[in-house]
């Protein structure tokens, strides 16, 4: 699936914005703070109906409007053309995909895959489980059908649970939503579990280009204590439950282990292989999401070759040249990308000045 065309209006700092992309390889090129991530931004906008940059809608509004609007047309993989639109101002959110009133940000996330790479994409390796269970649930929830509903129900008894144990219910009371959790849990833990492997089994056909011999892995945590199952540690924790009054095992508290060489990845590799590594799995993930589905999600990546070295710049290159997907790569420098425009089986350049986007003949 493609974007074969893209509007874009009264979104940060760019002037309205109507551009049909390549069906493969997007260049965005321009100075710092010219606009090149801020359409990015709006893409992205368009597949979630929020930024990847900021929770606050008045930073994305253009100065002086009272909403904005991204709208296009996809191509999808059987050649028919799916208009999607979204619409916002500080109170409200109106979003139409093929024409019809979608009201669940999840049906237009289902309907419009995007996989965004930028500069504080490391997270995924510094920051708190929560990033990496966001990495996890995206590959799961747009191969496997089952897990979103199993999520919503998980979320929906933990929150009764939560709040019986904040009000220091008695025991019987707790445990009434103890089967609903089992229940749930064990199907987003199994889909979990199955996807890692899937995504460790590709791996390394995208990190090892650019990270050698080093031998990278990822392991899922399931959120309790391993040699146990879920009742059993659910049960032995519910005095701790009750104490701290919220529910302290469960899906809720997965993780991923990244591992390079057995040693957690922000402990063993530089800041630039990092961010390779981080890439490669994003990359991963999107070659999964194909190969699942057999369809293509839309790749965008920001400051594509900042912080690396020459070397491992063109071994990422290599990558993102073999990727059969929409991409959307923006750069400061256009020579930096001119290669992997003539290799792409069909590209585009676009520039962006003081919010001014046009196409480079």
């Amino acid at each position: 699936m493609a974007l074969i065309n893209l509007g874009i209006r009264h979104f940060r700092n760019l002037q309205p914005v109507d551009i049909e992309p390549a069906a493969d390889l997007n260049i965005i090129i321009g100075e710092n703070a010219s606009g090149k991530t801020s359409v990015l931004e709006a893409i992205y906008f368009l597949g979630r109906a929020t930024s990847f940059r900021t929770n606050r809608f008045d930073r994305i509004l253009q100065k002086g409007q009272n909403s904005l609007a991204v709208y296009a047309r996809l191509k999808s993989q059987k050649g028919q053309i799916v208009p999607f639109g979204v619409q916002k101002d500080a109170k409200t959110v109106k979003i139409r995909v093929n024409e019809q009133k979608v009201t669940k940000v999840s049906d237009l996330v289902a309907n419009l895959p995007l996989q965004v790479i930028h500069p504080n994409s490391h997270q995924l390796l510094e920051e708190g489980p929560k990033f990496r269970r966001r990495f996890l649930d995206w590959g799961v929830f747009h191969v496997e059908q089952t897990f979103y509903p199993a999520w919503q129900r998980y979320q929906k008894a933990l929150k009764q649970r939560n709040m019986a144990l904040r009000k220091k219910s008695r025991k019987d009371y707790i445990s009434i939503w103890d089967k609903e959790l089992i229940d749930n849990a064990l199907i987003l833990d199994k889909l979990r579990k199955n996807y890692i492997n899937d995504l460790q089994e590709i791996l390394h056909h995208y990190i090892k280009p650019v990270l050698g011999d080093m031998d990278s892995c990822v392991e899922y945590q399931q959120g309790w204590q391993k040699d146990m199952d879920f009742p059993e540690a659910l049960e032995k924790a519910i005095e701790k439950d009750m104490d701290r009054g919220y529910t302290t095992v469960g899906p809720q508290r997965a993780d991923v282990k990244i591992l390079v060489d057995g040693v957690l990845a922000n402990e063993r590799i530089s800041r630039g292989q990092q961010k390779i590594l981080v890439t490669g799995l994003l990359l991963a993930q999107a070659g999964l999401f194909n190969q699942k589905t057999n369809k293509k999600c839309i790749l965008l990546i920001d400051d594509v070759a900042a912080e690396l070295d020459e070397k491992n710049r063109e071994a990422l290159l290599s990558i993102l040249i073999n990727m059969d997907v929409q991409m959307f790569l923006t750069s400061i420098e256009k020579q930096t990308l001119s290669s992997v425009l003539d290799s792409a089986k069909s590209g585009k350049m676009f520039h962006v000045e003081h919010g001014v986007l046009s196409e480079v003949i």
